[in-house]
C-alpha cells in the first residue's frame, strides 16, 4: 500500500499533472573547449492551458536557451521538461517556435508556400486545406495581398510575420516566442499583439 503524500508534495504533483507545460529543477549549460558555462540553474514552472506565460531577465540569463530547451532543441543537463505529460526529448510539431531572426524563409517558396510547407511536411493537412488556413493566417497577420511575393521583396517586418503566420498555422499546442515583434515598427507590433 502507498503511503499518502504530504501536502506540498501532493499539491505539486496535481498542479504538474494538470499542466500543459511543466518545466521541473532545469539546468542547461554550453561546454565550450575552455569552460562549462551554466545557461540556467533549476528553473521550475507550469504553464497552464491558455495561459501566456513571459520570462523576463535581462540579456544573457538564459531566457532563450530555455526556449529552445522547451521547444526540444537542447537537452536539459538536469531536471526534466513535460508537456501534457510527456516528457521533451526532440523537437515536434506540437511545439512551434518564432525566434528573433526571420531569414528562415525559403527563398524559392512563395509567402504562401513558406506558411503551408510546415503543413504538408508534416502531413498535418492535404494541399487544398493547407492554402486555405495560410491564407487564412495571412490574412490576420495583415500580408493576404503579400501570399505569391517571394521573401526577398519583404522587409524584415513583413518577414517576421510570415514566420508567425506559418507558426500560428500549425495550431501547436504550445507557442514559444522570442522576441518576435523585435524587428516590427509600433503600429504593428501593437495590432500583432492584439491579434495573438
Amino acid at each position: 500500500m502507498n503511503a499518502p503524500l504530504p501536502g506540498h508534495a501532493a499539491s505539486s504533483l496535481i498542479a504538474r499533472s494538470e499542466a500543459l507545460l511543466a518545466v521541473d529543477h532545469v539546468s542547461l549549460e554550453y561546454r565550450t573547449p575552455q569552460r562549462v558555462v551554466r545557461a540556467t540553474h533549476q528553473v521550475s514552472f507550469a504553464v497552464d492551458p491558455a495561459d501566456r506565460f513571459v520570462l523576463l531577465g535581462p540579456s544573457g540569463c538564459g531566457k532563450s536557451t530555455l526556449l529552445k530547451a522547451v521547444a526540444g532543441f537542447i537537452q536539459p543537463c538536469e531536471g526534466e521538461i513535460r508537456l501534457q505529460g510527456q516528457r521533451v526529448d526532440a523537437p515536434g510539431p506540437d511545439r512551434i517556435v518564432v525566434f528573433q531572426e526571420f531569414d528562415q524563409l525559403p527563398p524559392w517558396k512563395t509567402v504562401k508556400q513558406n506558411v503551408m510547407f510546415p503543413l504538408l511536411a508534416s502531413r498535418t493537412l492535404n494541399k487544398k486545406e493547407a492554402e486555405e488556413r495560410a491564407l487564412h493566417y495571412l490574412e490576420k497577420v495583415g500580408l493576404a495581398a503579400f501570399a505569391d511575393a517571394y521573401p526577398h521583396t519583404l522587409s524584415g517586418g513583413m518577414k517576421a510575420r510570415v514566420a508567425i503566420a506559418r507558426a500560428l498555422a500549425m495550431q501547436p499546442k504550445i507557442l514559444l516566442m522570442d522576441e518576435p515583434f523585435a524587428a516590427l515598427d509600433a503600429l504593428t507590433r501593437r495590432k500583432m499583439q492584439e491579434e495573438l
